[in-house]
């Protein structure tokens, strides 16, 4: 029992919130932190984001342990078993947390080892008693000084130090508690009691659309649209926004388009319609398959070709300064991209927005392009006047660039002196594709196995609407593309990303159930490598 009440008196007296223990992966929020929360929101009128309600707790957690030191520092008749107690005394015991009990029995001790001694039997509150002894003679290291040692002041790590250092684990664990009080609005990362919200009618909405109608559609931030309406004059800049920026999240004539950081607003019935639906030519229709049949070599392939649509797990690792991507037919067509796992990184937004209004930097002539991360369809919109000016084809390689400004990316292409070289070339014959090797003047570096021309872009897409319309077998379209590409192969054999890129002119599919297909289906013959054969009765 000594070294028991030893160990815990020794813990008492260091300040729990200077240590990693404390702040780490056991931390939690309790209902005192978020009355204090509460209290700071209602006094201050304010919005907080995440960070400042954080480190709001961490100085409160701080503080209330200094206080509580300070408590235990000033409170009287401390428990050592050097001293005599009577029936009837209060004691504190600093080791069972500063809680106190009334000597209610006195008796003899019995151990030799320590002489004479007592032993007083003392009440707490809820009627339980425990023993401790007193009058003990002997050097014994419980009997420190009542006043427990100070801590120098300079080895203390301030409020706003241990923030840095375990701010974003509190931030995270607070973020999941407030966001369970409905009385609390959480937009654009801040937080504010939905009671203190100001009044927002219908004719500021309305202001607000010809604001935003009369700029294009936007996009335009709150204090830009304040500035214009000259409503809400007297509260808070602040509050003002983020009652107006709570305002326009619930009506559905404005879209919130901001990337990370910033928060932008667009009339809906002003977006472009790619933006609010989806492509055709980038619509897929699931196709069921098994994806642990991909070898090791396919699923790398799969990875490599970057395709939005395909179901891979993003690898932790720091935000990349650029990523290339290979543009397929169906992008090509729409003036888009594929916002595909790395690329997705490309365009963060705290805030989950569904669409984020970017803006695309020409690297080669500083060219601005107003461009749209569509999330929901998994793709950028907004680059088909860019494709042409550049002459980019089918498989050609596109870099996209990070700035240092929110919303804007830089975008290039591996440009080099045009060229004339042989390159496949997408025809239809019979209602049915094939290719052929034509001469093409490229300008550009690409990929070589994915590369296909288009000699008669409107027949494609006559050829992509009838097997839409009829909705063609995959593998049917898989056999039609093997047989008309392998004469183009000395070895007369099919490259799997050849065969996807070519699938993709007449039906949207990610590599992934193609593949399956190859290994699976026995008209594909594998011949080494990412190669494969029609089977001879199959063609």
């Amino acid at each position: 029992m000594v070294n028991q009440f030893r160990e815990a008196v020794q813990v008492s007296q260091l300040r729990r919130t200077q240590t990693e223990e404390y702040w780490g992966a056991d931390f939690q929020i309790e209902q005192a932190d978020i009355d204090h929360l509460y209290s700071i929101l209602f006094e201050r009128e304010t919005p907080l984001s995440d960070d400042e309600m954080a480190l709001a707790l961490v100085r409160y957690r701080v503080q209330r342990e200094e206080e509580e030191l300070a408590r235990r520092a000033g409170a009287g008749n401390v428990y050592q078993p050097r001293k005599h107690y009577e029936v009837g005394e209060e004691i504190t015991f600093p080791a069972l947390g500063h809680v106190s009990g009334k000597v209610v029995g006195v008796r003899p001790g019995n151990n030799p080892d320590y002489g004479h001694f007592n032993v007083v039997q003392v009440e707490f509150e809820g009627d339980k008693t425990l023993e401790f002894a007193s009058d003990l003679a002997v050097e014994h290291k419980l009997n420190i000084d009542e006043t427990p040692q100070e801590t120098d002041d300079q080895s203390l790590l301030t409020p706003e130090e241990i923030f840095i250092e375990y701010g974003g684990n509190v931030a995270d664990v607070l973020r999941k508690r407030l966001a369970e009080h409905d009385d609390l609005v959480r937009l654009a990362g801040k937080w504010f009691p939905r009671s203190l919200l100001v009044e927002v009618n219908i004719g500021h909405l309305h202001l607000a659309e010809a604001v935003l109608d009369v700029n294009g559609g936007g996009p335009m931030t709150a204090s830009e649209i304040l500035e214009q309406i000259g409503m809400l004059d007297n509260v808070s800049e602040r509050l003002a926004e983020f009652s107006l920026n709570y305002s326009l999240q619930q009506d559905e004539r404005f879209d919130e388009v901001g990337p990370a950081g910033q928060v932008l607003w667009y009339l809906t019935r002003m977006e472009p319609p790619e933006v609010q639906q989806t492509p055709p030519r980038l619509v897929y229709t699931p196709v069921l398959y098994d994806p642990s049949v991909l070898t090791s070599d396919l699923r790398e392939l799969e990875v490599e070709i970057g395709d939005e649509l395909s179901e891979i797990v993003p690898q932790r690792s720091p935000r990349p300064q650029s990523v290339t991507v290979t543009l397929t037919y169906a992008h090509h067509c729409t003036g888009t991209l594929p916002l595909s796992v790395q690329l997705r990184r490309m365009f963060p937004t705290a805030y989950e927005s569904e669409r984020i209004r970017f803006t695309l930097v020409d690297a080669l002539d500083g060219e601005e392009i107003p461009a749209w991360v569509v999330r929901p369809g998994g793709y950028v919109y907004g680059l088909k006047e860019w494709f042409k000016k550049h002459d980019i084809p089918v498989g050609g390689y596109l870099t996209i660039h990070r700035t240092d400004e929110p919303g804007r990316v830089q975008i290039s292409y591996a440009r080099r002196n045009p060229r004339i070289e042989w390159v496949r070339t997408a025809l239809v014959q019979n209602n049915q594709l094939s290719f052929e090797n034509r001469k093409r003047a490229i300008g550009c570096e690409y990929d070589d196995l994915m590369i296909i021309d288009v000699a008669d872009p409107q027949a494609i897409e006559a050829l992509w609407q009838r097997h839409t319309t009829r909705a063609t077998p995959l593998e049917r379209l898989m056999q039609e593309c093997c047989r008309e590409l392998a004469p183009l192969n000395p070895q007369g054999t099919v490259h799997a990303k050849t065969l996807y890129s070519a699938i993709n002119l007449v039906r949207r599919c990610p590599p992934g159930p193609i593949f399956a297909r190859l290994v699976t289906l026995p008209q594909f013959e594998h011949v080494g490598g990412p190669y494969w054969r029609l089977r001879e009765s199959s063609s």
